[in-house]
């Protein structure tokens, strides 16, 4: 599949970053040789010790203090630790280069997932859209949106042209109603207007509708998407309590 303007434009950001960050840091010849040998691997134990190299050998776990970045995907890309983007870009290879069957490549990944920690997670959803074939990889994509980490949530749902891409308009409702639930930022969402849908916004009026009755706020964000498409009886619903409603 094709990547389309969102994806290429997300993609070029990280590996661009990734190499600014690795000339800046002065680990040219390990992430060289991390690659090197991603392109080799053939099991999940070779990118397992690929991983572990760049583990041991890259000293920078955090992310390096920079001034203030208004591109909120770049500024993501920055976040991430050196160490972690590395192990992403060495999956991003090893994908690529991979020799044997295609579909051999996808159960590798949904282990090296599950025995992933919390940043290493991170770094495989936010590699996701670099990915060849990422349609392979919805059931590593769809863990992310089920998972009760945050963070990990965050890295699919936020600036992450995946879902946008991928997802059925059944796991996109579901994925943006969950970040609702956990006060993420909506607007961050890629394809947020062009993936909307009727029965997206009738979900988000019942949500919209409880927290009126309970005198809870709900983000203007919110409320703006649930009118995007909204039924004549629901609309006339929400007009009528919009005036008690607590917008934020």
């Amino acid at each position: 599949m094709d990547q389309n303007s969102t994806c290429s434009g997300y993609s070029n950001s990280y590996r661009e970053i990734f190499q600014k960050r690795i000339v800046e840091s002065g680990y040219e010849a390990l992430s060289a040789s991390a690659l090197e040998a991603a392109s080799n691997a053939t099991t999940l134990s070779d990118l397992i010790e690929v991983w572990a190299t760049v583990g041991a050998k890259c000293r920078e776990t955090t992310a390096p203090e920079t001034p203030e970045i208004a591109d909120p995907v770049q500024a993501r890309f920055m976040e991430l630790p050196l160490r972690d983007m590395m192990k992403s870009m060495a999956l991003e290879r090893a994908c690529g280069q991979w020799t044997g069957p295609p579909e051999n490549f996808t159960p590798l990944l949904a282990k090296l997932y599950q025995t992933a920690d919390v940043q290493e997670q991170q770094a495989i959803i936010l590699v996701l859209p670099l990915l060849n074939s990422g349609e392979r990889f919805i059931h590593v994509a769809t863990e992310a949106a089920r998972t009760n980490i945050v963070p990990v949530f965050s890295s699919l749902a936020l600036n992450n042209p995946f879902p946008q891409e991928h997802f059925t308009e059944n796991q996109w409702n579901q994925m943006v109603l969950k970040a609702i639930f956990v006060g993420c930022d909506i607007t961050r969402i890629a394809g947020l207007a062009e993936r909307h849908n009727p029965a997206l916004s009738e979900t988000i009026f019942q949500y919209v509708s409880e927290r009126n009755s309970a005198s809870r706020s709900v983000p203007r964000s919110v409320v703006e998407l649930c009118e995007r498409a909204l039924s004549d009886t629901s609309q006339h619903k929400l007009n009528a309590i919009k005036s008690d409603l607590r917008q934020e």
